[in-house]
């Protein structure tokens, strides 16, 4: 029983840390986005989600919503962000392309 008992709080544990870091919500604009990560803890959780979250309005073909966010990385959490910056330069040319 006491087998189970932990076997089953393992298993718990392990599928909430999996949600909350890899099955982020897009945001509904970069507002929003930047807005929900003022309420993480420090600047590397703020990053991430934030990149996280610019990745996906680059895949769904929201190239400026995934510039703001970026220039956000670099102006307020990270100037040399390299993630920020490669973000930031593939969506311009998508939205260069796109225009």
């Amino acid at each position: 029983m006491k087998i189970k008992l932990g076997l089953v709080s393992i298993l718990l544990i392990s599928s909430l840390i999996l949600i909350s870091i890899g099955c982020t919500k897009k945001a509904a604009s970069s507002q929003e986005a930047i807005k929900n990560a003022e309420t993480l803890n420090n600047v590397q959780e703020k990053i991430n989600y934030l990149i996280k979250q610019a990745e996906a309005f680059y895949n769904s073909k929201e190239f400026q919503q995934a510039i703001q966010i970026a220039q956000y990385i670099l102006n307020n959490l990270d100037k040399d962000s390299q993630s920020a910056k490669d973000l930031m330069e593939k969506a311009k040319v998508q939205l260069q392309a796109t225009a």
